[in-house]
Parts: structure tokens; sequence; C-alpha cells
């Protein structure tokens, strides 16, 4: 986290992997600290910077993200495992939303 610390003021966007790259359906691995540390440098920045995270997002794993300071997700495979993609979409905004508070 802290090899952003230099440049959170010429940047908007952080994104942070919580897969190894490569292929889509990966586990999730769990970087809470990481997101939260990030957060906290954003924070004390006093930038508008997004928090992304990218990689075994999904409705079990999107709370966490967000309640360590992620507010952009990728979720890619676990889309897929609903038939109705935008009550899947709700399902993740709505578990995201309870997660921040």
């Amino acid at each position: 986290a802290s090899v952003v610390a230099h440049v959170l003021d010429v940047i908007d966007h952080i994104l942070v992997m919580t897969v190894n790259p490569g292929f889509g359906g990966q586990a999730y691995i769990p970087l809470t600290p990481k997101i939260a540390e990030i957060a906290e440098m954003v924070e004390a920045s006093g930038h508008a910077i997004d928090i992304e995270v990218d990689g075994g997002i999904d409705a079990d794993t999107i709370g966490e993200c967000a309640a360590a300071g992620a507010n952009v997700f990728v979720s890619g495979s676990a889309l897929f495992r609903y038939d109705d993609r935008a009550a899947g979409v709700a399902e993740l905004k709505a578990a995201a939303e309870a997660a921040r508070g």
C-alpha cells in the first residue's frame, strides 16, 4: 500500500487485485488490511480517489471490501451465477451498502 503514498496527489483511482491476474473465476484473496490501509492514506490525503477491488468479488466478499474502504467493485464471474443479472447487481450493491453502514 505504501507504494502509492507518493502519488496520491496525481491519481484518482487505485486498483487492488484480490486475485492473481490471469483468468476469471479465481478464489478471493483476503486483502482487507491492505484496502483499509489505502483508504486511510486516501482519507488523510484529502484527495477524491476511488479504491477499486477486482477479483473474487461476490455477495460473500463485497461487504468486507466495502467496509474496509473500497467503493468500486469488479464482479465478473460472480454475476454469471445469477439467472437475472440485474438482480445480482442489486444484491451485490445492497451488500456493499449494508457493510458501509
